[in-house]
């Protein structure tokens, strides 16, 4: 079955309430099958890790996820209906950079927190509890990071939750933040929950944290449609701050604490702190997220994003979308949680002691 929608922008193929003539028109084909063969075929020929390049792979059969969904889309009778079975073999992916939006839903990979025993991941983070249980008195900028001091026996430490890749640390931050890090023996920087956002911001952060230009990582590109052709892997190095203009922190053991909410750019950043020279990565390990989001069309209109072109790699050219394994582990416990302590902040304590 075909039906007309409007095609002027985005947002009116993504949220009207039925196809219609109306407008600059294009014919789109809500047609079941049709639709589940174009959602495969973007991911077949697009997508990162069905392939095994420089060690890792999903290890996902694409072409049996399609031989088991088919015989569903035939079958389904509604839009609904469709949707779950995409999102069904999305969930093979154990990608949280892959999903679909429709004009009713938004369905993600529900299989992302799910580990390799089938159990979900644990948060390791109780909100509030460093607020309320652990800073000496606690700040909030203007753009909601929050952040103070911890003394501990004769210790002091500088506190800093950064959980939004998308909000900036300005001038503005730094100059609060510099009198508390001056009378502190080491810097405690908390990105659990962070799901990430700018990756210039990840590496002027990591700038603060080393003194002379570090190789971080490395990129490569998907050249074709073939799941292995992949570009050689390009360098990534992070130039240290100016020091007779912006103030360093490369002098400050520094604990990175870190969870299973840390995603994307922030992952990314993980993999970069891991490589600076007096920083311990503390708590569990993050969610990953190696792949560079990109987004298709559907032809009935619905968008599917995916990890595609670009991935990044580790200094050691392994693969950050499985996740950065921490120095440390330590899990927050039932117990910890009914007590309110954060375990895993007091290790970080305990370390930089």
């Amino acid at each position: 079955m075909k039906r007309i929608l409007n095609i002027l922008t985005v947002t009116a193929v993504l949220f009207a309430t039925s196809c219609m003539k109306n407008g600059y028109i294009k014919e789109v084909d809500c047609d079941f099958k049709t639709n589940y063969e174009a959602f495969w075929n973007y991911v077949n020929e697009n997508y990162c890790f069905l392939g095994d390049n420089y060690g890792y792979s999903k290890n996902v059969d694409w072409h049996s996820v399609y031989e088991e969904m088919m015989p569903l889309v035939e079958s389904a009778q509604t839009e609904a209906e469709l949707l779950e079975i995409m999102g069904k073999s999305i969930d093979y992916l154990k990608d949280g950079h892959v999903w679909l939006d429709t004009k009713f839903k938004h369905r993600g990979c529900y299989t992302f927190y799910i580990d390799e025993n089938g159990e979900r991941y644990p948060d390791n983070f109780i909100k509030g509890v460093v607020e309320e249980k652990y800073l000496d008195e606690a700040f909030k900028t203007r753009n909601g990071h929050r952040y103070g001091l911890i003394t501990k026996g004769n210790k002091t430490f500088f506190y800093l939750h950064h959980a939004d890749f998308t909000k900036n640390l300005n001038t503005e931050d730094i100059e609060m933040f510099q009198p508390l890090i001056a009378k502190a023996d080491g810097i405690i920087y908390d990105i659990r929950t962070n799901l990430g956002g700018s990756a210039q911001l990840a590496m002027e952060i990591t700038k603060r944290f080393i003194e002379e230009e570090t190789l971080v990582g490395y990129q490569i590109v998907k050249n074709s449609k073939d799941y292995n052709d992949f570009s050689e892997p390009s360098p990534m190095y992070v130039v240290p701050l100016n020091p007779k203009t912006e103030k360093n922190w490369a002098d400050k053991k520094t604990a990175v604490l870190t969870n299973r909410d840390v995603y994307s750019t922030a992952n990314m950043f993980a993999a970069f702190m891991k490589v600076a020279p007096n920083v311990t990565l503390i708590g569990g390990k993050t969610g990953g997220g190696g792949g560079q989001p990109c987004t298709y069309y559907l032809p009935n209109g619905w968008a599917v994003t995916m990890s595609a072109q670009r991935l990044t790699l580790d200094v050691d050219k392994k693969h950050i979308e499985p996740g950065v394994e921490p120095d440390i582990y330590v899990t927050i416990t039932e117990e910890d949680i009914m007590n309110k302590v954060d375990s895993i902040l007091e290790k970080a304590i305990e370390v930089l002691s």
